[in-house]
């Protein structure tokens, strides 16, 4: 039992030093998808403001997720990419919209929303994979090696 127990302590240190920002991220939109702010009406100006914020969130998650696997390595595998930076987002989004509808009185569970977390979760895929991963290779370049 000792040994599983450091081997978990382990794999919570490597987590945490490996993808702390993607975490942090993860922990605000929880808060974001639970939180009710004091005296709060929903009462936007903007049109649509609010699907802006769900596609910002999920973006911003998995490009992250994608830039922390990027400072680690620039051949991250494919497979491993695409089920933890595309799939479980998806998946969590659907959740938590899901979850809004059965616990929450305050907020919805809204097909729409998950459209728009999903399509975050896609072009932070292409914005990574485009864009990301190029800079990475420049900047991987550019640094000479100091170990």
């Amino acid at each position: 039992m000792y040994l599983c127990d450091k081997l978990f302590m382990k794999l919570i240190r490597t987590l945490l030093k490996r993808y702390i920002l993607t975490l942090l991220t993860l922990i605000l939109i929880l808060c974001m998808t639970f939180y009710k702010p004091i005296g709060f009406e929903r009462t936007s100006t903007i049109v649509g403001m609010d699907k802006l914020v769900h596609f910002v969130m999920y973006f911003t998650l998995c490009a992250v997720f994608w830039y922390e696997n990027f400072k680690i390595t620039l051949k991250p595998k494919m497979s491993f990419m695409v089920v933890f930076a595309v799939i479980v987002p998806i998946i969590f989004s659907g959740v938590m919209e899901y979850l809004q509808y059965l616990l929450t009185s305050y907020r919805t569970g809204d097909f729409d929303d998950f459209v728009f977390n999903t399509i975050g979760v896609v072009a932070a895929l292409f914005f990574s994979l485009f864009v990301t991963k190029p800079f990475m290779k420049k900047k991987d370049r550019r640094e000479p090696d100091c170990k």
